[in-house]
């Protein structure tokens, strides 16, 4: 179910591909598994100047601004930057609107983070040049996308999406652009046998369109720990819901 959020004439929906923070009393599992991303990349952003390419609602950036010295959120779409404007204000933090694919930014960042955007191009391999070309020599890329562990047809399959990747073919196209980069994964925190039986059922994926305060959501995060995440090094293929890819710019 989609959710807005109204300020002074501005409005952002959640699209499901661009996600909004949850407001007291909802309960957004995707909202939840993509900040935890953020918060485990916060530690590597001390006194850097940080770029968040595909910034969507801008929540992202504002915890990356917490502790880097500089952050600059990029988004193509502009009633979100003026979201994240009106929302995320800070000394250290802007919001530019910008095509990803083409954006040539005055000077390199430390760091690059591009979370849950890398399959929306159709071009992976240019994307991911492009944003080498961010990033100064020695610096870091961060880069999330979906474990695709089985390809959707139809109308199953998702329209916002051009390059969905599996674990491996994930690994190939990286292989093929850096020396060095680590594969990590962002998986539940806990095993849960309830979960592991209805993920398997064609329903289980309703619950996107239920809504965030409805009652049933949260008992259902509670029975089947949908809310607990932690980042893995083994069993990425099988247990990931986003791979994490940490790439080392020569």
């Amino acid at each position: 179910m989609n959710s807005s959020i109204h300020s002074s004439n501005l409005s952002i929906t959640d699209t499901g591909e661009r996600i909004l923070p949850t407001s007291e009393g909802e309960v957004s599992y995707v909202f939840t598994r993509h900040k935890f991303a953020y918060e485990y990349i916060q530690s590597f952003v001390d006194n850097k100047d940080v770029i968040d390419v595909g910034c969507g609602s801008g929540y992202g950036s504002h915890i990356l601004a917490q502790r880097a010295r500089r952050v600059t959120g990029i988004d193509h779409e502009a009633e979100a930057i003026r979201f994240c404007r009106r929302h995320y204000a800070a000394a250290n933090l802007e919001f530019i609107r910008a095509d990803a694919s083409t954006f040539v930014p005055e000077s390199r960042y430390d760091l690059a983070v591009c979370l849950q955007a890398i399959e929306h191009f159709a071009d992976v391999s240019a994307f991911l040049d492009r944003l080498m070309q961010m990033v100064k020599p020695g610096g870091m890329i961060f880069i999330s996308t979906p474990n695709v562990r089985k390809k959707y047809k139809g109308t199953k399959k998702n329209p916002y999406h051009h390059s969905e990747m599996s674990h491996d073919q994930f690994v190939e196209i990286l292989r093929d652009k850096f020396e060095r980069f680590d594969m990590l994964g962002v998986a539940y925190a806990r095993r849960n046998r309830l979960r592991s039986v209805l993920a398997k059922m064609p329903f289980y994926r309703w619950g996107r369109f239920i809504k965030r305060s409805s009652r049933i959501k949260k008992i259902a995060g509670r029975a089947l720990d949908l809310t607990r995440f932690e980042v893995i090094r083994e069993g990425l293929a099988e247990q990931a819901a986003d791979l994490l890819a940490v790439c080392h710019v020569p």
